[in-house]
């Protein structure tokens, strides 16, 4: 921890929501980094006074946004050539393609939204929008907006977290830990909720196959 703490010192704050930025873009080209494991330690960065407050959350919410944007259309470019590599479909089994493609096909943009909260699936979702060639502005609107909730929600988690380690009263460090707790517990029951169908030996609607054959080589 002590060198991670001398390594962000020697770093200039003002340069800090810039690497942050960066790291959100590496989702731009296929690496499923989550935006939480990015957004929620420069929030406790802020929140210890080593990282300024508004250009780190504009830098989250931006990071988020291009980084979507940017995977969107290489998948809409590249469609074909992404689907044959090795550690995409290690990542992204076909049958999960098939899957989110049925959502699109059910619901529309609809699961643009639905994706920004279910763990693991923005990135093959917006993988199959950008192969569908969906329209632009249909899927930047809902990214757009959800991103205001998602990437303020976590730069809060983040600070809320730091405030607890730094909290000298024991009552209210207590208190405030079993409410991040009450948070996590709610979270991980609406996931088991939406995954007790998959769970239940039910077998998840997807789309035919012939979809991804038309991306053969």
């Amino acid at each position: 921890m002590e060198s991670i703490d001398q390594l962000i010192q020697m770093v200039d704050p003002n340069w800090m929501p810039w690497i942050v930025f960066g790291l959100l873009l590496l989702s731009g080209i296929g690496i499923a980094l989550g935006e939480e494991w990015v957004i929620i330690p420069a929030a406790a960065l802020v929140a210890n006074g080593d990282m300024p407050v508004w250009p780190t959350l504009i830098a989250a919410y931006f990071g988020v946004v291009c980084g979507d944007v940017i995977w969107f259309f290489v998948c809409s470019r590249f469609g074909t050539r992404i689907l044959h590599i090795k550690w995409f479909k290690k990542l992204f089994h076909p049958k999960r393609m098939l899957q989110a493609k049925y959502q699109f096909d059910q619901r529309g943009a609809w699961v643009i939204v639905f994706a920004r909260f279910i763990p693991g699936s923005r990135t093959p979702t917006i993988a199959v929008a950008g192969m569908m060639h969906m329209p632009f502005f249909k899927f930047a609107i809902p990214t757009f907006l959800c991103c205001l909730i998602t990437a303020p929600a976590q730069f809060f988690v983040g600070w809320w977290f730091a405030d607890i380690l730094q909290a000298e009263d024991k009552l209210s460090s207590i208190t405030q830990l079993l409410g991040l707790v009450m948070v996590v517990v709610a979270a991980v029951l609406v996931y088991k909720l939406w995954s007790r169908r998959k769970t239940s030996g039910e077998s998840v609607p997807r789309a035919k196959a012939s979809w991804l054959r038309r991306f053969r080589k």
